[in-house]
């Protein structure tokens, strides 16, 4: 399904049966959470397609600008990535506005939000929807197993970066394996579905 954003950009919806899809959509994840960890400096949590997820590309001319995963159930938009070359466009604020249109009630962004989330949050009038208490503990479980690993596994040690935070190169390592295991779960999981 293909909906029209405006010239030349468009929403396609995320097919986990297509390979294309899936290595665009773990790649684009991984950088999310890379720039979210030079940010933050741990795991900024969310999934990028789930079982209660609607999970769409954003693409501009036919190119995978970005994603959105939306939790219908909630009205409220999980993740929101624009690929750093399609940033400036207005493509978050495009997607945005099109998936507000369509919501039956007023659309959420998942906290916690980064300082430009909130700031489009704020100009488009959207609601915050913080995560529920099971969420909050999964993600809380998912940090302290990453943070538990890295100390087990890191040969670093404390010559790189601020001794009382993991190390940053094991950690970058962590979220690249740790985007590819959480989009492995969703496919097999479809795929078991789809008899694949």
């Amino acid at each position: 399904m293909t909906v029209q954003l405006a010239d030349g950009a468009t929403f396609e919806e995320f097919d986990a049966l297509r390979k294309r899809d899936v290595d665009s959509l773990q790649e684009m994840f991984t950088d999310y959470l890379l720039e979210e960890f030079q940010r933050i400096n741990e795991l900024a949590f969310g999934n990028p397609a789930a079982g209660y997820l609607i999970t769409v590309f954003i693409h501009v001319d036919g190119q995978d600008a970005g994603f959105m995963a939306l939790d219908a159930g909630r009205h409220s938009v999980e993740i929101i990535y624009i690929k750093p070359e399609y940033r400036g466009r207005g493509l978050a604020t495009l997607a945005l506005r099109q998936t507000a249109g369509a919501c039956p009630q007023q659309l959420a962004l998942k906290t916690p939000l980064s300082p430009g989330g909130e700031a489009l949050a704020d100009r488009l009038d959207l609601a915050r929807a913080d995560n529920f208490p099971h969420e909050e503990a999964r993600n809380e479980k998912a940090l302290r197993t990453i943070q538990d690993g890295i100390k087990a596994t890191c040969t670093h040690g404390k010559r790189v970066g601020d001794p009382r935070k993991p190390c940053k190169p094991c950690y970058q390592k962590t979220l690249r394996r740790y985007a590819a295991l959480q989009l492995d779960r969703y496919v097999a999981a479809e795929r078991a579905v789809a008899g694949r």
